[in-house]
């Protein structure tokens, strides 16, 4: 490394090159907080900054690594402890004094290889070092190898992967690194170019000429719009079941009404930003991870949502069944277990479960009465039938209860498609009564853009996904930070849709179900948490997650009177963990028959045994269009035009980069033809100038203190050739002497042909 910086010489090519380096290393960071829990993402940009900036300034190693160390600790420091500033006893020192713990700490993890048990703050400080790391691998692809097209590759595999798997979309980000790369790998090219001209004795420019670059710019520019205008070939199956899951934004800062992210009992009044809080709620035991629900509200105020309690003993029935039903006896469920116990000081006298709570194991249970945890006072259930919020508490019921461990048994559902559907939608009139509720001074452009939306869409499946897809689809921001909360007489949907466009689980679950009511779809806002952090395999497949405050967030659920209530997932970020199957009829083919239909019949869609729609259909149908739509339009997409498509885009593409490839053949040949045509004695000055443009072109360029004689004199050395000093005889006696051209194009025109077809050689 030390070699590297002692000898490394840099120009504007280098500069150029390793600032689009550094672009396509932002277009990495870009999607993190949408896949991760990192948060304050524009920390990491800035620190990859000064690295790159260091190391490229070629500072000394004594000074650079003690500079990275600081400002990585000052980055830890304004992402967990920016309520004190920096050079404060209680800021930086604190900062300081709490790494180097952390840091004993977490290296005592990595020695005994428990690397799920790191520190947040850890894995921090890790990601400052590998950005550090690649801003250095970035400096040495492009100084010492000048190869950086596996660098390229891996960009572009990573963000398709995030692309596809995700609700990411990095359409723009695919672009791009695409016409970044072609500017990075022309230049490198030319740099190593470069290089070998010089082993030869030809003198070349630090940076490409004018001429030269317009002609890349152009090239690239007509490749890009080729390939986004030409036809594409329409999805052919849905995302695939992501294997991302997707947790709470690790940001923090302040914003109006700021708060600490947690489980809240009060949702009247939603908005403002929040400060993230990593703490321990429960941990649980199971074999599929889940959400976790606490309870619904039905009642939106327009600042938030209440609950009026319908209060029903649930503990006479929880051997069998609870009196609480999500779903309908048709839906498909798997019969599971999961243990839960709290974490240290946490507390909360009612359950949280997934899927439908079917049985409460009372012979594995502890709890707390009053704080304490030895009592033996006997717990009965009260059942909020309105929220499904289940409720521990003794014969008194002032009693403090705390349950701290518990088992319980559940229905994890999976929805057929085909039954969303085809489901009526006839809502019986208790549900229409609470579910559809909405203020009487709701903005009418709400329910304008729920029409919009659903436009097209026949059933309630297509019209929900629809609305869950909007947000996403259309540039809204996940954002914890700087999240105001409504003015007095301002409706919280109507400023986040219309207005902000940003925010996080609440904003986002609010207004589906706000946006669905308006179109007559009963739903309600439930509260819980997400699946969390997997920590540890226990035995059967049985896993052990970590679920804390930051996993607190929202969603929505939706009723279909044939199936109940079904789980959708709005939030920029986060994955509905609900299983969805699409449900097919095998349709037997007969090909004999096939083959002895009449010539003149048409082929129909139903019998075309080429049509491959995907091993996995589980999510086929599951956003609007790639069910539904193929449906409406025939059920199949025609493969011929698409072919036809393919190929007239493969073939155009491929014209481009050969005429990029050959782009100097091309241009020499063009002004060959062009000066034959239009060649006399009056574009002889024209004539030779322009043969100064290509040779510097071709790595040949004049040198500032070299005369015309001097310059033809090397050209015709390097050619093998006295031709161009005859043409410069001939230009200073036309241009400087003041001589008349009499016949000098047609004597000198074989000459001038001869070093250009020499340049094409």
């Amino acid at each position: 490394m030390k070699r590297m910086f002692n000898k490394q010489p840099s120009s504007i090519t280098h500069l150029f090159i390793y600032a689009l380096a550094f672009l396509i290393l932002w277009e990495w960071l870009r999607p993190i907080p949408s896949v991760t829990n990192t948060g304050q993402i524009e920390v990491f940009v800035w620190f990859a900054l000064f690295s790159a900036a260091m190391i490229y300034l070629r500072v000394n190693l004594v000074y650079m690594i003690p500079s990275l160390l600081i400002g990585s600790i000052y980055g830890l420091h304004y992402i967990f402890n920016n309520q004190a500033p920096f050079l404060s006893r209680d800021g930086g020192i604190e900062t300081v004094k709490y790494f180097l713990s952390d840091f004993l700490y977490n290296f005592q993890l990595m020695f005994t290889w428990q690397l799920s048990s790191l520190t947040p703050f850890f894995r921090t400080f890790l990601l400052f070092l590998l950005l550090g790391l690649i801003c250095y691998l970035l400096y040495f692809w492009i100084f010492h190898t000048r190869k950086i097209f596996f660098f390229l590759l891996a960009s572009i595999i990573y963000i398709t992967v995030l692309d596809t798997f995700t609700v990411v979309d990095a359409s723009m980000a695919i672009i791009r690194v695409v016409v970044i790369g072609f500017f990075m790998m022309t230049l490198l090219h030319m740099l190593k170019i470069q290089d070998e001209e010089k082993e030869v004795g030809r003198r070349s420019n630090t940076f490409i000429s004018s001429a030269w670059m317009y002609t890349l710019i152009f090239m690239i520019l007509i490749a890009t719009s080729v390939g986004y205008a030409a036809p594409k070939f329409e999805p052919q199956w849905a995302d695939p079941v992501p294997t991302f899951k997707q947790y709470v934004l690790g940001e923090s800062g302040t914003g109006t009404g700021t708060r600490r992210v947690g489980y809240g009992e009060n949702d009247e009044r939603l908005g403002g930003g929040f400060v993230q809080d990593f703490g321990t709620v429960f941990y649980a035991e199971v074999e599929e991870p889940s959400y976790w629900r606490g309870e619904s509200k039905h009642e939106y105020t327009g600042f938030g949502w209440t609950n009026e309690p319908v209060m029903r003993d649930s503990y006479a029935v929880f051997e069998e069944e609870i009196d609480y039903y999500m779903f309908r006896d048709s839906v498909e469920v798997d019969e599971l277990e999961v243990t839960i116990t709290m974490g240290d000081g946490v507390g909360f006298n009612h359950l949280f479960y997934p899927g439908q709570l079917t049985s409460y194991d009372t012979d594995a249970h502890r709890y707390a009465v009053n704080g304490d945890s030895g009592s033996n006072a006997p717990l009965t259930f009260m059942t909020d039938v309105n929220a499904g919020k289940i409720i521990a508490q003794t014969a008194n019921e002032n009693d403090d209860v705390s349950l701290i461990e518990y088992t319980l048994s559940y229905d994890n559902p999976s929805f057929s498609i085909n039954a969303l559907q085809n489901d009526p939608g006839d809502d019986p009139e208790s549900i229409r009564e609470l579910y559809l509720q909405l203020p009487e001074d709701l903005p009418d452009r709400i329910g304008d853009l729920a029409e919009e939306i659903v436009e097209g869409y026949d059933n309630r499946y297509d019209q929900v996904v629809a609305v869950e897809q909007y947000f996403s689809r259309n540039g809204f921001e996940y954002r914890t930070t700087d999240v105001p909360i409504p003015e007095e007489g301002q409706d919280y949907v109507d400023q986040f849709l219309f207005e902000t466009q940003y925010g996080y689980c609440d904003n986002y679950s609010t207004a589906m179900a706000v946006l669905l009511r308006t179109l007559d779809i009963p739903t309600r806002w439930v509260k819980g948490f997400t699946e969390g952090e997997e920590i540890d395999t226990l035995e059967d497949g049985v896993r052990r997650y970590e679920i804390s405050n930051s996993n607190a967030h929202s969603w929505v659920e939706v009723f279909f009177p044939e199936v109940g209530w079904v789980p959708f997932e709005p939030t920029q970020g986060f994955d509905n963990n609900v299983e969805f199957y699409e449900e097919r009829e095998e349709i037997e083919i007969d090909i004999d028959t096939d083959r002895t239909n009449d010539e003149n019949d048409t082929p129909s869609n139903d019998r075309d045994p080429l049509v491959d729609f995907g091993e996995n259909d589980d999510d086929f149908s599951s956003s609007p269009g790639s069910g539904s739509d193929r449906e409406r339009d025939g059920g199949l997409l025609s493969t011929s035009i698409s072919a036809k498509s393919f190929w007239i885009s493969l073939i155009v593409i491929l014209f481009v980069f050969l005429a990029y490839r050959k782009q100097n053949i091309i241009q020499n040949k063009y002004f060959l033809l062009r000066y034959r045509l239009i060649g006399n004695d009056e574009t002889f000055k024209s004539a030779y100038q322009r043969l100064l443009w290509i040779l510097s072109n071709e790595g040949l360029p004049r040198e500032e203190d070299e005369t015309l004689r001097e310059y033809a004199i090397r050209i015709d050395r390097m050619l093998n050739s006295g031709t161009m000093s005859q043409l410069t005889r001939t230009y200073e006696k036309l241009y400087y002497g003041g001589q008349v051209a009499d016949g000098e194009w047609d004597r000198n025109r074989s000459s001038w042909e001869e070093i250009v077809k020499l340049m094409n050689s």
